[in-house]
């Protein structure tokens, strides 16, 4: 029937000791793996500081109705990738604080953590109420016929007035 070891049927797919968090070397190590995670993010270009650098200007795609089209949807899908570039960078921070202080089984948790813990949960907050607004605002652009530009600068409600 195979190894005599339950928890190595658990279907999880790791071993035993990769789910054993009870040893204090195991949350060192899961500290250090997601404080390296971290780090790598930050390095890379995918991180929410180099992301913000990587923006293209409106005029670099050129002066026609086209290219006005693409500059939108390039700025819209720029400020998402910021928005989730920001959102893993913070819960990857979150992991590590909170790891760090299971670790010390919360005593003497110092005040700049707790502190940093609650700015990543408010910002976490925030970020996540602007992804349901720009996701109400995705979902309104849907249903908008194309060449439509109401919404877009107070302007009017349809376009499809007819002018006197």
């Amino acid at each position: 029937m195979g190894s005599g070891d339950p928890a190595q049927h658990g279907g999880g797919g790791g071993s035993p000791s990769d789910l054993d968090v009870g040893d204090e070397d195991n949350l060192q190590g899961l500290k250090k793996r997601v404080d390296r995670l971290l780090g790598k993010l930050d390095k890379s270009a995918a991180s929410h500081k180099h992301i913000a650098d990587q923006k293209v200007s409106k005029e670099a795609f050129g002066s026609f109705d086209e290219a006005e089209a693409l500059s939108k949807e390039y700025d819209r899908i720029h400020e998402r990738l910021e928005l989730l570039s920001q959102m893993l960078g913070d819960q990857l921070e979150a992991m590590s604080l909170a790891v760090g202080m299971a670790d010390r089984d919360y005593k003497n948790v110092d005040h700049e953590h707790a502190r940093r813990l609650a700015e990543i949960q408010k910002r976490s907050i925030a970020n996540w109420e602007k992804q349901q607004k720009l996701k109400q605002q995705d979902e309104q652009n849907k249903h908008r016929k194309p060449g439509d530009h109401s919404g877009q600068g107070g302007g009017e409600e349809s376009s499809d007035q007819a002018t006197p």
